[in-house]
């Protein structure tokens, strides 16, 4: 498969890939089963023995936090019948219990340290073969990333340099400050195909983003990965746009005060900055034609959290629509895409190229990584 950026930009997916329950199936096993997902926030395991639970793709998995001060993931299902260990947020002193029948889990190792009626029930049972099943955790930028696989690609190693590339902002400085999930009736990569589409920002978002330059819009692919940056207009626009704000980050140099960013990990978690909030949205189908959005804001601590959550929706509400009304169509039987832009519509080229690549080898390719 051609990765080169002098490709020709075209739409490369047909419409079942919007619709079809096998494209889907065949996205989970070789996509979303082995790779990195966004799951938590180091703000919520902030105490030793303090768990969220959280998924991967189709793994439901337990993150603690172990009386080491080390973050680390277990599949969230008890070894005995597959009841879910835990059911939300908490903490424990020293084990997590399956509340079904009490098999008990260190939380710190995830071995199996009790069970009950073990002598007069579980007789042969070898204990140190049925603990947690363990999954890989990456933290960057205050963000909990987990991937299913215990031996999974090492969390820099799928970063690659992507990190050198988000401008002065250190999203591990600030606070998680809300969370919201939104729900949506289309396919997640109509979602990911929007956010990276440079060409909708004058029309879609002509008066949410209206104060931005757009001409002046830089954006470059790292692998399946994608950064970009649009500083505000000059003048007093620019001017009224900072100052009118809620409580700007304090560690930003001047260019990142004065414009925004867009960026995206692939295959599915994007992230937009702004002088006031560094926020992540990770997009996961729940169906074919039906996707759910986890937003996390992160700011100051002490910034006014409903003000930057409609900040962000302000944008985000006109993408769901959009999308919605692209998902709408896509039955239609004289439906077709059209000629993309020759760059503003690129990124999505690249987008479908990995994403086919990896269905084709079923396997996700590091960062920097060019499929053949």
């Amino acid at each position: 498969m051609d990765l080169r950026n002098d490709s020709p930009t075209r739409f490369l997916l047909p419409a079942e890939a919007y619709r079809d329950p096998a494209w889907l199936e065949r996205e989970q096993r070789a996509l979303f089963d082995h790779t990195w997902h966004l799951v938590a926030a180091v703000d919520e395991l902030t105490e030793p023995g303090s768990y969220v639970e959280a998924a991967a793709g189709r793994s439901p998995l337990i993150v603690v936090r172990g009386s080491d001060g080390v973050i680390r993931a277990f599949h969230n299902f008890c070894r005995h019948r597959g009841m879910a260990v835990v059911c939300a947020a908490g903490r424990t002193s020293s084990t997590l219990r399956c509340p079904y029948h009490g098999w008990e889990y260190g939380a710190d190792d995830g071995a199996l340290v009790r069970v009950p009626q073990r002598a007069g029930q579980f007789a042969d049972v070898e204990t140190e073969r049925w603990g947690l099943v363990p999954a890989s955790v990456g933290i960057w930028g205050g963000l909990v990333f987990a991937h299913p696989d215990d031996d999974a690609e090492p969390f820099d190693a799928f970063l690659g340099e992507w990190p050198q590339h988000i401008g002065s902002f250190r999203p591990e400085r600030l606070t998680q400050l809300a969370r919201v999930r939104i729900e949506g009736s289309f396919n997640w990569k109509l979602f990911v195909e929007n956010h990276i589409d440079v060409l909708h920002l004058w029309y879609l978002h002509d008066r949410t983003l209206a104060d931005f330059d757009h001409p002046r819009f830089q954006h470059r692919n790292l692998g399946g990965h994608w950064v970009s940056y649009e500083p505000l207009k000059g003048g007093e626009v620019a001017e009224a746009a900072i100052t009118r704000g809620t409580t700007p980050i304090a560690h930003l140099a001047e260019r990142d005060r004065t414009g925004i960013g867009a960026h995206m990990l692939f295959p599915n978690v994007l992230m937009a900055s702004s002088s006031e909030f560094w926020i992540s949205y990770a997009v996961s189908p729940l169906t074919p034609d039906r996707s759910v959005i986890d937003l996390r804001v992160r700011a100051e601590p002490g910034a006014d959290a409903a003000e930057l959550v409609a900040a962000a929706r302000s944008f985000i509400d006109e993408d769901v629509f959009a999308c919605e009304q692209v998902q709408a169509v896509l039955a239609a039987p004289r439906f077709e895409v059209g000629p993309l832009a020759a760059e503003h519509e690129r990124p999505i080229t690249t987008f479908h190229q990995h994403l086919l690549a990896v269905l084709e080898a079923g396997t996700v390719p590091e960062a920097g990584a060019v499929p053949a």
